[in-house]
């Protein structure tokens, strides 16, 4: 009889480059299930808690600390050690107190940024499409695959792909808006300038696949060039989220 469903296993070798794991020290780790990220962007719970942070030494410890519900990802609790967590996501550990943002990290990857217990009440999502749903009203698709509809009396004009949205969690409840613009903050998500931070000097927008070009000014006052698609705006004058550990970054 056929197998039927993705296989539940994955071999190191294999694995996305920006996983922080020993290749050749084991054969096999954990596989990402269907969820909020795609594999290559994205960390599963197990190998956060048991590479990046240390908590766990093998997969026993890492379901032992999952079942005792003490991990929140967006305010919901996960038991499921596969479980992907990726840009924007909030992790808190009640247990020591610990409250986490994921950001994208320089050479690839994902960093953790301490947050408090205020900032862990809302994440940036950005918007990834815009539909017309039955009666008559707008429905964004965001980044992390949760979909919002347009509150009413808001003008669906205000709302374009690839602007960002402060929402609240777990409630979703839309709370500002950050349009892709001159002037904004924004981080590179994807490509060779991933995880730089800087200002929008300009947008070049053509046709074509990844084809229109961003303009951004870094804090040292370098400038680059990236795709459009991998800007990420995170705020208007100042991000709204923490960009930085407490005495320099969390890389």
């Amino acid at each position: 009889m056929a197998r039927r469903g993705q296989k539940k296993h994955l071999k190191r070798l294999p694995a996305p480059r920006h996983w922080p794991i020993k290749r050749k020290e084991a054969k096999f780790t954990t596989r990402v299930i269907p969820g909020p990220h795609p594999k290559e962007h994205c960390l599963t719970l197990a190998l956060l808690l048991r590479e990046v942070l240390g908590y766990a030494e093998n997969m026993r410890e890492v379901k032992a600390i999952l079942s005792s519900g003490d991990i929140r990802v967006d305010g919901e609790i996960r038991k499921d050690g596969r479980f992907p967590v990726g840009l924007m996501d909030v992790v808190e550990i009640t247990s020591s107190g610990e409250r986490f943002r994921l950001l994208p990290k320089m050479r690839g990857g994902l960093r953790l940024v301490n947050i408090d217990d205020a900032e862990a009440k809302y994440k940036l999502c950005r918007i990834e499409t815009k539909t017309m749903v039955k009666g008559g009203k707008v429905q964004l698709g965001l980044h992390d695959g949760r979909t919002l509809l347009l509150p009413e009396g808001e003008s669906p004009s205000d709302y374009q792909t690839l602007d960002t949205l402060k929402v609240g969690i777990p409630e979703q409840k839309l709370m500002k808006t950050f349009n892709l613009d001159k002037g904004a903050l924004a981080v590179v998500s994807r490509g060779k300038n991933i995880g730089i931070e800087g200002k929008i000097l300009e947008i070049e927008k053509r046709i074509g696949v990844n084809a229109s070009t961003v303009t951004l000014q870094d804090p040292d006052g370098n400038r680059f060039q990236t795709s459009l698609e991998y800007v990420f705006v995170v705020g208007k004058s100042k991000p709204e989220v923490t960009m930085e550990t407490k005495g320099g970054s969390s890389e």
